[in-house]
């Protein structure tokens, strides 16, 4: 789904306003519903996605304008229908993660504005019920390493203790990374090697469906580079009948969590999850393929300009620029595209 972030002057009341658009123009506002209806909620689950990811902009935007403080509506909460204590612990951990990237010296004050009395009573209710959680009762979860750094940093943030819906939805969120990570290899495995203009749209961000989707074309109708690292094991995990029907699971317990629905329990999401990427082969890789070297999945991963030591995703294209997103922080930065005979 396309994906916008900008911001203007704040005329006489602010500084500055910010502008997060995350949604196909068709769909806004008549066929949402519809849209949520016949998928299954999967792209409202991506919009809840997306949120986090626009409230990551909107935090690093502020503190680089060195702003004072910056305020929120509860995006999500209207004809997105997303659960509300979903969203609240959404907002809640992109705050927690500006506060871990903040230098000595620097801060900003958070608000979340809710103008309507219901709404606000409901939210408050929920902030309320999970400052009283104690923390010490909250679920934490260990995964396998995989030997893969993107993956295994944000394996990092499951050890930590969390909401147990939280947690089901950082468990279906390294899922959807390991998704792309076995996208991208195989992208990178054709012969000859294709580029993100040729399997994404302009401005549409990598979704969990439509990662799976084109891992699953390129592994039964592309001719592949065997030696590509994970290309074998990437085929084999997507011609798997019993990791497909996983995943298929996955990406129900991922909509019913963003909806507040009914799902399975903490310890089945993590075996499902076990099961559905074969977590327990990513380590053995390099056995048959050598050692990983991130370096050369250029463009499919990135690193930015200044020296951070940031590894990125990518998530989408546009004309001048590669947008890659770190998965462990939620921070998106853009590195210049080079065009091609295509663009021209």
């Amino acid at each position: 789904m396309p994906e916008r972030f900008s911001n203007t002057s704040g005329g006489e009341d602010f500084v500055r306003i910010f502008h997060a658009g995350f949604h196909d123009p068709d769909d806004w506002p008549d066929q949402l519903s519809e849209a949520s209806t016949d998928d299954g909620g999967s792209r409202g689950t991506d919009y809840f996605k997306a949120i986090g990811s626009c409230i990551a902009q909107v935090l690093d935007a502020a503190v680089a304008q060195k702003l004072s403080s910056v305020a929120f509506p509860l995006i999500g909460g209207g004809l997105f229908e997303l659960d509300e204590k979903m969203l609240i612990l959404q907002f809640l951990d992109a705050i927690e993660a500006l506060d871990e990237r903040l230098a000595e010296g620097e801060s900003l004050h958070v608000w979340l504005v809710i103008r309507d009395r219901a709404q606000f009573e409901s939210a408050a209710g929920v902030f309320l019920d999970l400052l009283l959680q104690e923390r010490s009762k909250m679920p934490m979860v260990r995964v396998r390493r995989s030997g893969v750094p993107i993956l295994d940093r944000f394996a990092a943030r499951l050890s930590q203790r969390n909401n147990e819906d939280w947690a089901k939805w950082l468990l279906c969120r390294y899922t959807e990374i390991a998704l792309e990570l076995v996208c991208y290899g195989l992208s990178r495995a054709m012969r000859p090697a294709t580029k993100p203009e040729s399997l994404f749209e302009e401005g549409r961000g990598a979704t969990f469906g439509g990662c799976r989707e084109i891992a699953q074309r390129l592994a039964t109708t592309a001719t592949l580079d065997d030696h590509a690292w994970g290309a074998r094991f990437f085929t084999r995990l997507l011609r798997d009948k019993a990791a497909a029907r996983a995943l298929e699971t996955i990406v129900t317990q991922r909509n019913n969590v963003a909806h507040g629905r009914r799902s399975l329990s903490l310890a089945e999401i993590k075996k499902l999850v076990t099961r559905g990427v074969q977590l327990e082969s990513w380590e053995q890789i390099p056995e048959t393929d050598g050692e990983l070297r991130l370096v050369e999945w250029q463009p499919w991963i990135g690193t930015p300009l200044t020296e951070t030591g940031q590894i990125g995703l990518f998530d989408r294209w546009q004309k001048n620029a590669l947008h890659y997103l770190v998965p462990e922080t939620g921070e998106i930065f853009k590195v210049p595209r080079t065009s091609t005979v295509a663009d021209r």
